[in-house]
């Protein structure tokens, strides 16, 4: 019979004190509202659960029925406080404050080991959050930073945010500011790598997997608390890009995830490996165009088929403060405009009507098959970014 430690699972709730597993220090009521050991500092799930069942259930009381209300009384309107937000992981939308919310936290390891998941109906995130992390490292040559998700049926907008620690993979998902996410994805590491204590996560066995996944369910819920008790010390303003220009590596048009068109103006810092020798420099040119379009198709026909959503850019982390984009604008008749930039992404729009009254017309019509018109428009694109890749001013001439 195997003997299972109850490090992570709740003892009886009628004693009095309860013992820390990691210092044995006993803690007696009233139990700290943090949830921590006075004595080694450490998160006790034991304690989280104690304290927030007395918060969740209190002992009802008899009151009075009174004819006269304070605001009776003072003839003036009196400002009921907000009952305090409850935090449930079983719900699809976790809604937090300001209108922000949470529909997935999710941890997987870049060898592609799913190791927690607080939302099954978004369990296809950390695949594509693999998938993505391949693309990233990969040819783009930097880390999985955020992405942006287009809802065409809602017209709404979701972000997934990642952060990498130790070739594991945090990710968050839904509506919130950067600085929000990032401050969750990072209460996220600290925790998990606590509980893993340097194991091979991608070794565990399944009893281990278990126990740890229980554990981080209880901190995930703790963590989300005390995001919102957090609200006023968070800053909403977004983190401002450091550069101010943004340069043009890349541009495509695809149709039905078909490329039509793709220009490489620029394979800086692009991961791009040869396929082979070519005597002339444009057969090789045309290789890797051919490759790079292959690869930003396949993330945007993954995407698109896993979340229901476009994405209109992926963010790749360089350097500090310096990012390389993937973004994607949708036109008529299910034609995508890709563009690989770096630099500013809030210049990206500017540059996209540059070339939008040449898609715009081209799209009128369903792709046939005939390259004819797009082999045109291709010389006069990369004519036109071969004069300017890197803007403001936002003219080719």
């Amino acid at each position: 019979m195997v003997e299972i430690s109850n490090i992570f699972f709740s003892p009886d709730k009628r004693r009095g004190e309860v013992e820390c597993p990691y210092c044995k220090y006993k803690i007696t009521k009233p139990y700290p509202k943090d949830q921590l050991c006075p004595k080694c500092k450490k998160f006790l799930a034991v304690l989280f659960d104690l304290t927030t069942d007395n918060e969740t259930k209190p002992l009802p009381k008899q009151f009075k029925t009174k004819s006269t209300t304070l605001s009776s009384k003072l003839g003036t309107k009196v400002k009921v406080k907000d009952p305090p937000l409850v935090i449930s992981l079983d719900s699809d939308k976790i809604k937090l404050k300001k209108g922000e919310y949470v529909k997935l936290m999710g941890i997987t390891s870049i060898e592609r080991t799913q190791l927690y998941c607080s939302n099954n109906n978004y369990n296809y995130l950390l695949e594509l959050t693999n998938n993505l992390d391949f693309i990233a490292t990969g040819i783009l040559g930097g880390e999985l930073d955020k992405m942006l998700l287009v809802s065409e049926k809602k017209d709404m907008e979701e972000k997934c945010q990642f952060y990498v620690s130790n070739k594991i993979i945090y990710l968050v998902y839904g509506r919130f500011p950067d600085k929000k996410g990032k401050w969750i994805l990072e209460q996220m590491s600290n925790n998990f790598s606590e509980l893993i204590q340097n194991k091979d996560v991608d070794k565990l066995d399944k009893f281990e997997k278990y126990q740890i996944e229980i554990e981080f369910k209880k901190r995930t819920k703790f963590i989300l608390q005390q995001y919102v008790n957090l609200q006023e010390i968070f800053t909403d303003q977004e983190i401002p890009y450091v550069e101010d220009t943004i340069r043009i590596d890349y541009v495509g048009l695809s149709s039905m995830s078909i490329g039509v068109i793709s220009i490489l103006l620029g394979d800086e810092n692009l991961n791009i490996e040869n396929v082979g020798e070519f005597e002339d420099p444009d057969e090789q040119k045309e290789m890797k165009e051919s490759m790079l379009t292959a690869r930003i198709e396949a993330i945007a026909a993954n995407t698109q088929g896993n979340t229901g959503a476009t994405p209109r850019w992926i963010a790749v982390k360089l350097g500090f403060q310096k990012y390389r984009f993937l973004t994607f604008k949708k036109y008529e008749n299910d034609y995508f405009l890709s563009m690989l930039s770096d630099g500013n992404l809030g210049r990206i729009e500017q540059v996209e009507e540059l070339v939008d009254p040449k898609i715009s017309q081209i799209t009128l019509n369903e792709f046939s098959g005939n390259l004819k018109p797009f082999n045109v428009l291709k010389l006069e694109l990369e004519q036109n970014f071969r004069k300017r890749r890197k803007f403001p001013p936002f003219s080719f001439n």
